[in-house]
């Protein structure tokens, strides 16, 4: 009798089975947290909101690629998000390579929330993420076996299915994630994610791929609202926990009740990290409408919000001078300015180590 090793190999694959039951009340939690985010949200200004938008999105895309090790700047990611979200944001950077291929998937793949997905849509997105690259076939189904190993690489942790059963198996795939089911759309994020992961279709990106289709899918949930959490920074914080439950389940029978409850609590988790940075979101809408308020110049709140995103509390003069790209006597003169408006406060200390903060 052949050994099953991994839940591929099952004769009933891929029927999975789930316990609703056991993660009905923290699904109804995550459903509340949702909407409760969103109105909160909805208090703030557009500009604000577009900005939160961006953060979430280039969070995604840093976090999703770091989960395989692969690092960007954030500057180059946010920029690329703004971009593909036709956003312009002051002090905009080039953006390139494997950075820029990976903020346009994780954009695209959220405003394709409400539209089907197909086999050349997929292949376009991995191979996005791979721009130059010809160290492995990108835009196409692998063409060999695939073995994940372990950081030793003496261990094999899984064996995705033969490259031959990719054509079918794919298809089976897409033809139910355009499909309309019965359970939540969280749960088929959930669902998706997992059965993509373990067919493991091309030669490299299955992760960040994976991880795109179930916020597609959390979109979709929500109809189409803007992102404002990113599932996957809260994934890379629980990393260890990410690949060990994903190996658990793949070497396990059909039921993958386990995996669905954990990837459900990650959004939970997410939308819970999201509220605890609302106080910034709100201490910056203070921030935007007392510029306003006083009639500050373009190029004054240029400078402020460069001072406010350093997020390092009180400046000097000469950093402002820095950020503003001015002599020391002009930021000096500037600063006195806005000390006389109330806008900003000298604190205690004195001399050439004299600081300043802003008051919001």
């Amino acid at each position: 009798m052949r050994r099953i090793n991994y839940i591929h190999e099952q004769e009933q694959w891929p029927n999975f089975r789930f316990e609703t039951a056991r993660f009905a009340g923290l699904l109804e939690k995550v459903n509340f947290l949702q909407g409760q985010l969103h109105g909160r949200m909805e208090g703030y200004s557009p500009e604000l909101r577009k900005q939160a938008i961006i953060n979430a999105l280039s969070s995604e895309t840093i976090a999703s690629n770091a989960i395989e090790d692969n690092f960007f700047d954030y500057a180059e990611v946010e920029s690329a998000i703004a971009r593909s979200l036709k956003i312009r944001l002051p002090d905009m950077v080039v953006s390139g390579g494997m950075a820029r291929g990976a903020a346009e998937a994780v954009a695209a793949g959220v405003a394709h929330f409400d539209k089907k997905i197909t086999a050349d849509i997929l292949c376009h997105w991995q191979a996005g993420l791979y721009p130059g690259v010809s160290s492995f076939i990108t835009g196409a189904w692998r063409s060999t076996g695939l073995e994940i190993k372990d950081k030793g690489g003496t261990k094999t942790l899984f064996q995705a299915p033969p490259a031959e059963t990719l054509p079918a198996e794919m298809k089976k795939w897409l033809h139910w994630l355009n499909q309309e089911q019965q359970e939540s759309k969280l749960v088929k994020a959930a669902v998706a994610q997992f059965w993509l992961l373990t067919l493991h279709p091309f030669a490299d990106g299955n992760g960040p791929l994976s991880r795109i289709i179930s916020m597609m899918l959390i979109a979709a949930s929500e109809n189409g609202f803007p992102r404002y959490y990113a599932p996957s920074a809260q994934i890379l914080k629980e990393k260890e926990s990410y690949f060990q439950i994903l190996e658990h389940c793949q070497k396990g029978n059909m039921d993958i009740t386990e995996w669905i409850q954990w990837y459900i609590g990650i959004i939970e988790k997410s939308i819970l990290e999201m509220k605890n940075t609302q106080n910034a979101v709100m201490i910056r809408q203070k921030l935007e409408d007392k510029m306003s308020a006083l009639g500050l110049s373009a190029r004054q709140k240029g400078i402020i919000r460069k001072i406010a995103n350093r997020e390092k509390g009180p400046f000097t003069s000469s950093e402002w001078a820095e950020a503003a790209g001015y002599s020391p006597d002009t930021a000096l003169r500037e600063i006195r300015t806005l000390l006389n408006l109330r806008f900003l406060q000298k604190m205690p200390s004195g001399g050439r180590s004299t600081r300043y903060r802003l008051v919001v």
